[in-house]
């Protein structure tokens, strides 16, 4: 073992050679001395220690990213596994992993020019970090093997962080316009359990709480006379625990149960059958959920919420803030709402911080009677009064606000008339 020092056009450079167990003569090459010297006492001391040797850089990302995914991506949960794979494939593969990881360690300037190529294909600053991500996951674990002595993107500055994104939570107005159009769809089946479904779907994401995959892992035995058992969630049609791998149990609202009962009667068969099955019958597949929230989620939205942005945007996991803003609205503490939802309180107080907020001091409406006077709503007023109401809400969501719509909706519910007594006529 020894280092040398020779000259190239660029200045002096410092190798170090070392002989392999079987005798191969093996050489890596490096710009300062120090750096030789360090890496010469690294070998001497696993030689004497009996480890293994460092191995050549020849390897390309390519192999690299093949290896650490079959040893520790597979350990990853299988969500992240397939946004792992996704942005591999989308932005990695064929385009950037041919490159050796000693080149790599050696310009750093490289992982730039990807993030850079990726701007100019428009891809966004969440799906660059993502890549990054994967990518010093894979040299990491590169690091951990002695292929390479360091891990580049260590020092690499990331393109910025995606601004928190708050829930804005639906009224039940715009929740009771959603199940109303997708339990009026028009499909094939003839019993209009497919439709009833669909918005059953939405119902138990927004009045229940659920997390999309664990809506559509629910079946009927989960179903209670007063609650709902979750204790598992959809993983692209495969059963798997939730995401927080906890068990829960969450109010059952009564319109929810009234809905649920209806469905139950025109389209149940087992008890182990899901609530809302695929077209197929069975689980739905991440691909299926992607193409109901584009072909019939979306158009929805647009339908019923105009082209307002506090709405109009929304995904189908933005349901789980409405249930949130309903039992804080009826008088539940944050922590009971918490649990309800599968958060920890940390979760609740940071990620719901300003539905709290906007909550404060608004008067105690029970979830029941929220929902039952926005379905009164919807089912007897007509298409365009109702967007005048949403478009009323989205700028003044709160009682407080002065929002005429919010006081129908939200406004402490009238005194009860005495025993015996008529109730005036209108005027």
């Amino acid at each position: 073992m020894s280092v040398h020092a020779y000259k190239t056009g660029d200045g002096t450079r410092w190798q170090v050679r070392w002989r392999e167990a079987t005798g191969k003569v093996r050489a890596r090459s490096f710009t300062s001395k120090r750096e030789a010297n360090a890496f010469d006492a690294e070998v001497k001391a696993r030689k004497f220690k009996g480890e293994a040797l460092p191995r050549p850089g020849r390897e390309s990302l390519a192999a690299a990213y093949d290896e650490w995914f079959r040893l520790r991506g597979s350990t990853l949960a299988p969500a992240t596994q397939s946004s792992y794979r996704a942005v591999w494939n989308a932005h990695v593969r064929d385009r950037f992993d041919h490159h050796r990881l000693s080149e790599l360690g050696a310009d750093p300037q490289l992982f730039e020019e990807l993030t850079a190529e990726m701007r100019g294909r428009g891809v966004g600053n969440a799906a660059q970090r993502r890549v990054l991500a994967v990518m010093s996951a894979v040299l990491t674990a590169a690091v951990d093997w002695k292929k390479i002595p360091s891990n580049p993107l260590w020092r690499m500055r990331k393109p910025p962080a995606t601004p928190q994104r708050y829930p804005r939570p639906f009224p039940p107005v715009v929740l009771e316009r959603i199940r109303w159009n997708l339990s009026q769809r028009k499909t094939l089946d003839p019993t209009y359990a497919r439709e009833w479904s669909e918005a059953l779907f939405v119902e138990l994401m927004a009045y229940a709480g659920l997390r999309p995959g664990e809506a559509l892992a629910l079946t009927w035995a989960d179903v209670g006379e007063q609650s709902i058992a979750i204790d598992k969630a959809l993983r692209d049609g495969v059963r798997a625990p939730t995401k927080t791998g906890r068990a829960r149990t969450v109010p059952l609202a009564e319109p929810l149960r009234d809905d649920l009962t209806h469905l139950s009667i025109i389209g149940r068969e087992r008890d182990s059958d899901p609530i809302v099955p695929s077209y197929a019958g069975g689980y739905w597949t991440e691909s299926q959920f992607r193409n109901w929230r584009q072909r019939v989620w979306k158009p929805m939205l647009k339908q019923v919420a105009g082209g307002n942005p506090r709405y109009a945007t929304a995904r189908p996991y933005d349901c789980r803030g409405s249930f949130v803003s309903l039992h804080l609205r009826a008088g539940a503490s944050p922590l009971e709402v918490a649990k309800w939802a599968g958060h920890s309180p940390a979760v609740m107080f940071a990620h719901y911080a300003n539905v709290i907020e906007e909550l404060r001091g608004e008067p105690v409406l029970a979830v029941e009677e929220q929902i039952t006077r926005a379905r009164n709503l919807v089912e007897t007023t007509a298409a365009a009064k109702l967007d005048r109401i949403v478009e009323d809400l989205a700028d003044n969501p709160t009682v407080a606000s002065g929002g005429e719509a919010a006081l129908v909706l939200y406004g402490e519910r009238p005194p009860a008339l005495p025993p015996g007594t008529a109730p005036a006529e209108p005027g």
